[in-house]
């Protein structure tokens, strides 16, 4: 059985906030000390993920933290790009349990998923990409701010 993560949230989808993930990262490394437990945290970055290390560069809440494992970020939330594109990373391989990836044999080999549809195109993140390089970092934070 998996211990759950504590979720910290970087960018309310309501008000934009940050929930301060350097301060949760202490007090669940206390409280893992305390307890003998290991939960790490997922930091659920989707409205914000993408212009936070632009405009606050030291502000730590990602792979810096130890016990952050995994990041979600919605790339869709900042325009000019295909509806429902997001990724989720997480630090190490060993950090994605192997009960959520699904093996599929594609023309012959094994392909690992984690997906909810295997077969999807790559338009969503192609068009994305073009607009980060077309735009270039200066407008697309300010494309996200909108």
């Amino acid at each position: 059985m998996r211990t759950p993560s504590v979720v910290a949230i970087l960018g309310s989808t309501l008000t934009g906030e940050f929930e301060d993930v350097k301060l949760m990262n202490e007090l669940l490394t206390k409280k893992n000390k305390k307890t003998g437990w290991n939960t790490p945290t997922h930091v659920d970055a989707a409205s914000r993920g993408f212009i936070a290390p632009f405009l606050y560069p030291d502000l730590e809440w990602y792979f810096r933290l130890p016990l952050v494992k995994s990041i979600n970020v919605s790339g869709h939330k900042y325009g000019l790009v295909y509806p429902c594109v997001g990724w989720v990373v997480w630090r190490r391989k060993d950090d994605l349990p192997e009960e959520l990836v699904f093996h599929i044999n594609y023309l012959g080999s094994d392909q690992p998923t984690f997906t909810l549809n295997f077969s999807k195109g790559s338009s969503q993140i192609i068009a994305q990409f073009y607009q980060f390089i077309r735009l270039g970092t200066e407008v697309t934070i300010v494309l996200c701010l909108f």
